[in-house]
């Protein structure tokens, strides 16, 4: 990198942020670090003109260029954030050390690969542990980080001052997450097997349904379904990169969950009905060790159904009821609704504490909900 005048200052608090790509989490970190953090210079590349746009007139960030018009945006930036896609930055790597930033560090979900190919004396590898199936600028949202981990790696190669690096830790806590340090190698595994692995097992289960829907299966495929294979929704270009940069850690973790499948399989085939047992309270018990509190790798959605009368406004009323309590709706699904019978409302919610605050309030207010 280039000698700069800002690594050679005092370290001072970080104030002058850049965001390269304004996607679901690029975007989302704009608005957080706004609204949030009250950071009041942002600047942001995307190749969605349309997104830099809307993101100026929210007042989201200052000024907006295409990735065409080169990096100099970020010139004597305290930051910068990589929300593109690793083939991307990799390109662009050359321009970035040219440039007078104090600290540039990435989102991804996979930190080996991009720690091996940016060896920057200011890059620090960043993973902010919270996304959802959707995607794009208009999806962003300035609380997606409320509560969750969000890991850093210090290469090797890192040159960042330690009172640099506690400085962006405090950032991050502004911003509702969590700073974590963690080894790459260690990251990668064990995302692989808590984040990467379950969207290949809900996309398998969707596949598997798919090849064999009779005409009927689909029919009886909502609810629990639907739910445990939400994530199959996501982005398919991006989990197709995903899973490639992950495979030298997930490939292993992949071999074990098929070696538990085929011995579930193989017990059931045998009748050994006290290992199937075994196979499932080991699972529980697991399962319910784990943290009620905070965010993981995965979207922490959770499903309310509520039973609706054949009556006018009723959606608007619990919209409105829910809205007053701070409780978030995700997703609106009107089911099996017929002129005077009424049906059911299926809504999806931040996590499962706001599906719990929601049952109660709604159940207060006269609704029978599940």
């Amino acid at each position: 990198m280039a000698d700069s005048k800002r690594s050679e200052t005092k370290d001072e608090a970080i104030s002058r942020v850049g965001i390269f790509g304004l996607g679901l989490i690029g975007g989302s970190l704009a608005k957080a670090l706004r609204i949030k953090a009250g950071i009041p210079y942002i600047v942001a590349i995307d190749i969605d003109a349309d997104s830099g746009k809307r993101a100026i007139e929210e007042q989201i960030i200052d000024r907006f260029a295409s990735p065409q018009e080169g990096l100099d945006l970020f010139n004597d930036l305290d930051l910068v954030l990589l929300c593109a896609p690793t083939s991307v930055i990799e390109k662009r790597i050359p321009e970035f050390a040219r440039l007078n930033i104090g600290i540039i560090s990435d989102v991804g979900s996979v930190k080996e690969p991009v720690m091996d190919q940016v060896t920057l004396p200011n890059f620090v590898g960043g993973h902010p542990m919270a996304g959802s199936e959707r995607h794009g600028y208009a999806c962003s949202n300035a609380s997606l980080f409320e509560n969750a981990p969000y890991v850093l790696c210090v290469g090797k190669t890192c040159e960042v001052s330690a009172v640099r690096l506690i400085l962006l830790e405090d950032l991050i806590r502004k911003i509702g997450a969590f700073p974590l340090r963690m080894d790459a190698k260690e990251h990668d595994r064990r995302v692989a097997t808590i984040s990467h692995l379950p969207h290949i097992a809900a996309s398998a289960l969707s596949l598997l349904a798919a090849q064999l829907d009779d005409g009927q299966l689909a029919a009886l495929a909502a609810g629990g379904f639907r739910d445990i294979t939400r994530i199959a929704s996501s982005d398919p270009a991006l989990w197709a990169e995903i899973t490639e940069a992950s495979a030298k850690r997930l490939v292993p973790v992949l071999a074990s969950y098929i070696d538990l499948l085929s011995g579930i399989r193989d017990k059931l085939s045998a009748g050994d009905k006290r290992a199937v047992e075994a196979f499932f309270a080991q699972a529980a018990h697991f399962r319910n060790s784990l943290p009620t509190v905070g965010r993981g790798a995965l979207d922490a959605t959770s499903s309310l159904t509520v039973y609706l009368e054949d009556k006018p406004g009723q959606l608007g009323m619990i919209s409105t009821i829910l809205g007053r309590e701070n409780i978030n709706i995700r997703n609106i699904n009107i089911r099996n609704f017929r002129t005077y019978e009424g049906g059911q409302l299926h809504l999806l919610l931040e996590n499962s504490a706001q599906a719990v605050r929601a049952y109660s309030i709604l159940k207060e207010a006269g609704y029978e909900c599940d």
